[in-house]
């Protein structure tokens, strides 16, 4: 379904498998500074990811292929060892959560989508989906179409 030479911006927002929400985890940690700096896929290197500090516990995310430049606000939550970006998109004045886990290994920025099949119904409570999160995210199926980025 997914080629991964798609642009940063379709991955994140247009055909996305991800789950979503109008719950967001709770934003209790403070940023991840390994996640701060510019970030491209190698398979196209036109497009780009910058992430900046927004603050102690946010995030801005700049996706930015040829065309434009798009802004993304944001903050990561570790639940049993896995970190988790919460993106809060806004469309038609409405916030959507979506979610995907990442992982940086030195140079390199590894982010999964949280699989949307595993959920069938939209969550009642920020409790609900943090639950969620704490009884799934062992599974081999949680985290699906990883990507990597390389850092600039």
């Amino acid at each position: 379904m997914k080629k991964y030479t798609l642009s940063l911006i379709i991955l994140f927002l247009v055909i996305s498998c991800s789950l979503e929400s109008k719950f967001s985890l709770p934003n209790d940690e403070n940023i991840n500074t390994e996640l701060i700096g510019e970030w491209f896929n190698e398979k196209d290197n036109s497009e780009k990811l910058t992430i900046i500090k927004y603050g102690e516990k946010t995030y801005k995310l700049l996706l930015k292929d040829k065309e434009k430049t798009d802004e993304i606000i944001s903050f990561s939550k570790t639940i049993k060892g896995f970190e988790i970006m919460n993106l809060k998109t806004e469309y038609k004045n409405k916030i959507t959560n979506v979610f995907y886990g990442f992982k940086v290994e030195g140079n390199t920025l590894i982010f999964s989508e949280v699989n949307k099949k595993l959920r069938s119904k939209e969550f009642e409570s920020q409790n609900e989906l943090l639950e969620f999160f704490k009884d799934n995210i062992n599974r081999e199926d949680f985290f699906i179409n990883k990507t990597k980025l390389t850092r600039i």
